[in-house]
């Protein structure tokens, strides 16, 4: 995760947000309080899809991985964690992209946040990506949930194919951040919606707190 930011958000639509982010005292690693806003009655974890690099077309379940690996399916788990079966020389066979969400996951998180919010405007902001491609000021685009690849195609040829990072609708209800940098999204709701998302079966998800390490350097609970 990069903490340094060379603009700021007066009066951008990332404001609320940046000001409700933090941590209320140091501690090792990155905690959820420092991805999405505090003030939400849930917050939630989902785990961005494994695939093959083989080209099979083949994909992995963070907690099948785990299982395999001996380790907890737990709500700091860390892809550092898991255990190769298949190693290839200088990559691990299971590959899941950093800052964005795999498409299918997108697409069911999507179609549950529209079932909640309905059609009201949602903003879609890139904040770190626009930084780190140059850009003058974050990119935030204002649409329905229903377009959201068509933002993302939209801004593809400015910032790649990650994000957004932030998204989340006109009354604030929710908020999603997929950081640029880790292989989870991170979801702040009302405990409705969290339940909706931890029951979707199109979706690997945990509950987590505003105290949950999002980082990779996290160490396997340790069994009794």
């Amino acid at each position: 995760m990069t903490e340094k930011r060379e603009w700021t958000y007066d009066g951008t639509e990332l404001a609320w947000l940046r000001d409700r982010l933090g941590r209320p005292e140091a501690g090792p690693g990155h905690v959820v309080s420092e991805l999405v806003p505090s003030g939400y009655e849930a917050y939630v974890r989902i785990f961005h899809r494994f695939e093959a690099a083989d080209g099979s077309g083949r994909s992995r379940t963070w907690q099948a991985w785990a299982k395999d690996s001996a380790v907890p399916f737990h709500a700091e788990l860390s892809h550092w964690w898991l255990r190769d079966q298949e190693p290839s020389p200088g990559r691990s066979l299971w590959q899941a992209q950093d800052g964005a969400l795999d498409d299918s996951s997108r697409r069911a998180l999507a179609r549950v946040l529209a079932g909640v919010s309905g059609d009201q405007a949602t903003y879609f902001a890139y904040d770190l990506a626009a930084l780190l491609w140059d850009e003058s000021q974050p990119l935030i685009r204002r649409a329905s949930l229903t377009d959201l690849e068509t933002v993302r195609e939209a801004v593809r040829s400015v910032v790649g194919d990650s994000g957004p990072e932030f998204w989340w609708p006109q009354d604030r209800s929710w908020v999603v951040t997929t950081d640029y940098d880790l292989l989870s999204t991170y979801v702040g709701c009302s405990v409705d919606t969290a339940e909706l998302l931890l029951r979707d079966d199109e979706l690997e998800t945990l509950p987590v707190t505003p105290q949950t390490r999002v980082d990779w350097e996290t160490n396997p609970p340790q069994h009794p």
